[in-house]
Order: C-alpha cells, then sequence, then structure tokens
C-alpha cells in the first residue's frame, strides 16, 4: 500500500517513528469515509487534549488538476472554492489562503476570479502571497523572485485593504527557500521590509498527487479508481499526522500546534468536510496560523537551502539546531505506488 524509504542523516524531514500499526488499518480519517476500522488506534491517533492545528490552503484561485501553470475552467474554480470556503465555515475553521495572482489574469474573467479571493475575505479568512506566477527560488534569480513577490500581491493587497485588512503572509512555492544561504538570507530580509511573514509547514497530505489521480479518475467515469484515490488520501492524512506528532515530542517534548498545508483543489472540494471532521476526532481544534506560530518551536532556527519540497518543518535539522542527534532509525511515509504513478503520468502530459 506504501512504500518506505530510510531517510539518510541529513535528508530533508525526519518522519521520526512511522507507527506500523496506521499500515494495518484505515483509522479515523478512513472511518469517516466508510472504510474498515482497526480494532485498536495507534497510541499517537487516540485524541489527546489541546491538539491543535492551523489550516493552509495553497493555489487560490484554483490548484488545476495536471499542472501548476494552467488557470483551469472558471465554473470548475467556482464549484472547488464554494465546496472548500463551506467546510471551513462549518468548522470554524480560520484558514490561510495562498493566491498565485496570475491565475487571476484570464480576459473577460479577471472580476469573476477576483470575486473568489473576495468570497475567501468575507468568510473570515486570511489571504497570503505565492507568488505571480508560482515559481521555484531554487530556479530563479533573487532579483527576478523578488520582483514576482511584488507582482504577487497587487490585487490581493487591494481586496484585503477595502475590508481594513492587509497581507501579512508568504509562503515559497514548493517550499523552496532559495539555491544558496545567501539567496536565503537576502530574500528574508526583502520579506521582512515588505511587511511579509514565512508561513511554514509541519505537515503536508500530498493532496495534489491524490487530486491529480482523482480528477483522471473522474474524467474517465472511472469510478472504482475515484473511490480508491479518495479513500488512500484520507488514509495517507491520518498517517501523516501520526508522524509528525510522533516527531514533535520527540523534538519539542510536546505536541506543537501543527500547520498543515493542503490545497484549493478537487479532492478537497469532496472531502475537505471529511478530513476536518477526522482530525476533531483526533482531538484537534482549529487555530490560526498567528496563534500556531506562537509556539516556541516555530522559532527554532534551521539553515536548510535547496528544495524544501517535502522538507516541511525540517525535523533533522531543528534536531540539530537544538543539540540533538537525529539517530534514531528514521523512515519515510509514501503516497501507494499506484497514485504517485498516475500522477507522474498524468504530470508528464502537461509537459510538467
Amino acid at each position: 500500500m506504501y512504500s518506505i524509504v530510510g531517510l539518510r542523516p541529513r535528508e530533508v524531514l525526519s518522519r521520526a517513528v512511522f507507527v506500523l500499526g496506521v499500515l494495518l488499518a484505515a483509522g479515523l480519517f478512513a472511518a469517516a469515509a466508510g472504510a474498515p476500522q482497526a480494532q485498536e488506534a495507534t497510541s499517537s491517533s487516540r485524541p489527546q487534549a489541546d491538539r491543535t492545528v492551523a489550516i493552509t490552503v495553497d493555489d487560490l484561485p484554483g490548484a488545476v488538476p495536471g499542472s501548476d501553470k494552467e488557470m483551469g475552467n472558471l465554473r470548475d474554480l467556482q464549484r472547488d472554492n464554494r465546496e472548500v470556503l463551506h467546510a471551513l465555515v462549518k468548522h470554524k475553521v480560520p484558514a490561510l489562503g495562498l493566491v498565485i495572482e496570475a491565475k487571476l489574469q484570464v480576459s473577460g474573467e479577471r472580476d469573476a476570479r477576483a470575486a473568489l479571493l473576495e468570497e475567501w475575505i468575507r468568510a473570515g479568512m486570511e489571504l497570503g502571497n505565492h507568488t505571480y506566477l508560482h515559481v521555484h527560488f531554487n530556479d530563479t534569480s533573487l532579483e527576478k523572485f523578488e520582483d514576482e513577490t511584488v507582482r504577487g500581491d497587487v490585487v490581493t493587497q487591494a481586496l484585503l485593504a477595502a475590508h481594513g485588512k492587509s497581507e501579512r503572509y508568504f509562503r515559497h512555492p514548493a517550499l523552496s527557500t532559495g539555491p544558496t544561504p545567501e539567496a536565503r538570507t537576502a530574500f528574508e530580509a526583502f520579506l521582512k521590509s515588505h511587511g511579509y511573514q514565512v508561513a511554514p509547514v509541519s505537515v503536508e497530505d500530498a493532496d495534489y498527487q491524490f487530486s491529480d489521480a482523482l480528477a483522471d479518475a473522474l474524467a474517465h467515469h472511472n469510478k472504482t479508481a475515484a473511490q480508491n484515490a479518495k479513500a488512500e488520501y484520507l488514509k495517507y492524512a491520518e498517517a501523516s499526522f501520526d508522524i509528525v506528532e510522533d516527531a514533535s515530542r520527540r523534538l519539542f517534548q510536546h505536541e506543537i500546534p501543527q500547520i498543515l498545508l493542503i490545497h484549493d483543489n478537487e479532492i478537497n472540494a469532496q472531502l475537505l468536510d471529511t478530513l476536518l471532521s477526522g482530525l476533531e476526532r483526533r482531538g484537534y481544534r482549529f487555530v490560526s496560523i498567528d496563534t500556531a506560530l506562537s509556539d516556541p518551536a516555530y522559532g527554532t532556527r534551521d539553515s536548510f537551502t535547496g528544495n524544501l519540497d517535502r522538507c516541511y518543518l525540517c525535523w533533522d535539522h531543528r534536531l540539530l539546531a537544538v543539540g540533538q542527534n537525529p539517530d534514531t532509525v528514521h523512515v519515510r511515509l509514501q503516497p501507494p505506488a499506484w497514485i504517485t504513478a498516475k500522477f507522474k503520468e498524468i504530470r508528464k502530459a502537461h509537459g510538467e
């Protein structure tokens, strides 16, 4: 079902100790989707007091199946945003949405696409900057990346200002923080001078892979594949939380407020309500990213540069930063092989 690859020392993201029981059972998220439950829950998946999580949603006004570059069909974006927002409001989630402003620039649709961001603001959500074209810092000069950041806040800043708010958070596309330590440091100074704070990530659930597989199944009217993609997504999300909960206990001696990265996409339009319900059963309450970042864990400095794709909170580097050796056996969770294979096939067909 899942492939586990041992991590080398210094490899991005210590996955801590993967709970074997999650491989044998569907658990809390899968139960909500109708999958069989394990007879006994893992210790980390049992509800605990004071678990909190901030929800962050990348790629507004919509992550298009198969490509990070395509603008998407307006009606599809309207439907997905309606469903994602409905789930967030239902569960009283103060979410942060990260905007790719290039996706607003479609002739004849600019007002309608900007209206999607307006809906997020009216629903009480915060909006942040995800660059104009979703460029990766590792592949871009410092000057170009700064330009992409400035271009990426024009519409969003205006919309927020009309509601007495401002744009405060930035997230690096693909979590790429720059090709060199010097570039990273220079860009962080640039962000600070423009009033931005980086929105970090402690956990993500590879939803973009599952969403591509789901969209492909729906396009081919393959109900079985669609149901399998959705069930596997919920199981993977639970497994991801098992891992980061354990890692944060080992590093910080408590479960830190998690910051979840998901995308404004098809699979979350269908399953976000279920996913949030699963988190509630797990003992989580939803907090703003401001509240999550107040935990001292997020002040622990790491110096990693490069492509942080799947690095999350960079557990190995943070262990080293506080004088601990990541000397336990680390394992890494991967989506089911058929999901990843389908994802790669779809992306290759789109030239990515």
